[in-house]
């Protein structure tokens, strides 16, 4: 029997500066929670880490510091088995992956701290399992995905055990939509043939669950960033992956979630901006709204539309900021 142990997170999100709501030091905090999923790692003899997008929080790539990076590297670095990470929106400009060697997350893997991935055999005892990720994507066509085959890489005869995919998409147990973009659910993405998924992108802990014989870990974020009660009552997890392979190459799966360490609610939260919070996103939503039903709102007039509606400066700001980076594509 062959045993592979793999370390999964995802949505990290960290950044210099935390949240308006968080009274805690929001760098901090993540770092020591990248420090738990390398004690995990190193305790286990992991044999990957695999991350699935949003290490970073802020996609301006100026907004992050070098010291930043250099604190990440210096935590990553001290993981004995290898990372692998996929990109997710948040580590890219506009969502573009053209952006990537000018994002702090293109550093990361250019000097190996990370490695990039797409597709990657790892093996043990001369058996293999497959790794794929597929980074975020507008408006991703899941019919356009070709997965690595399991076969092409080998003599004749030998296979990949397992196949494990890393997608950074939002993704539930059923199709819906979210923010404006779709979630797409188990039973699509299980029809692209590989045994394991494991899911970034939606913040929302969705669990480890089964569908069509395929296996699906979708954890949400292990950062808490705002004062949505999603995200209060969040309980921030990494994933546990043991593949077990017998003399006849049948693969058999254990798969958690391991809780990690948090502080309460009350030490990390200023509560009393929860409000103010949920005012602004009800602006937010309004002027989104406001543009998708106005059809002679366009991308030279949005500014003076902004200022005849009522929404907090903070919102305001946020929506400018969406929108000129929307211009940017």
């Amino acid at each position: 029997m062959t045993d592979f142990i793999l370390i999964t997170a995802s949505d990290i999100h960290i950044s210099d500066n935390g949240p308006r709501s968080r009274i805690d030091d929001f760098k901090a905090t993540v770092l020591g929670k990248i420090s738990q999923i390398r004690m995990a790692a190193n305790k286990l003899n992991a044999d990957a880490v695999l991350i699935a997008g949003d290490l970073f929080n802020l996609k301006n790539p100026s907004r992050n510091s070098h010291a930043l990076n250099r604190e990440l590297i210096e935590e990553f670095k001290q993981i004995k088995a290898t990372i692998y990470m996929i990109e997710g929106n948040h580590d890219l400009t506009a969502n573009r992956l053209d952006s990537l060697d000018e994002q702090p997350l293109g550093v990361l893997f250019a000097d190996g701290t990370l490695n990039q991935l797409r597709n990657k055999v790892i093996e043990k005892n001369g058996v293999r399992v497959s790794l794929v990720g597929i980074p975020y994507q507008d408006k991703m066509d899941l019919s356009t995905i070709e997965m690595p085959s399991r076969t092409s890489q080998f003599p004749e005869g030998m296979i990949c055990a397992a196949q494990i995919c890393l997608m950074h998409i939002y993704a539930a147990p059923t199709q819906g939509m979210l923010f404006k973009e779709r979630i797409y659910g188990y039973k699509e993405l299980a029809t692209l043939g590989a045994d394991v998924y494991v899911l970034g992108h939606y913040h929302i802990d969705q669990g480890i669950i089964e569908v069509d014989g395929k296996h699906f870990v979708n954890l949400g974020s292990i950062t808490r960033g705002t004062l949505a009660d999603d995200d209060v009552n969040h309980k921030p997890q990494m994933g546990f992956i043991k593949i077990s392979v017998n003399d006849e190459g049948k693969a058999s799966y254990v798969i958690k979630s391991i809780n990690l360490k948090v502080k309460p609610v009350e030490e990390v939260f200023d509560l009393k901006k929860r409000d103010e919070e949920r005012q602004e996103a009800t602006e937010l939503a309004a002027f989104v709204d406001k543009l998708v039903a106005d059809s002679t709102v366009t991308k030279q007039n949005y500014d003076s539309v902004l200022q005849t509606m009522d929404m907090a400066v903070a919102v305001r700001n946020k929506v400018v900021h969406f929108l000129q980076e929307a211009q940017t594509k």
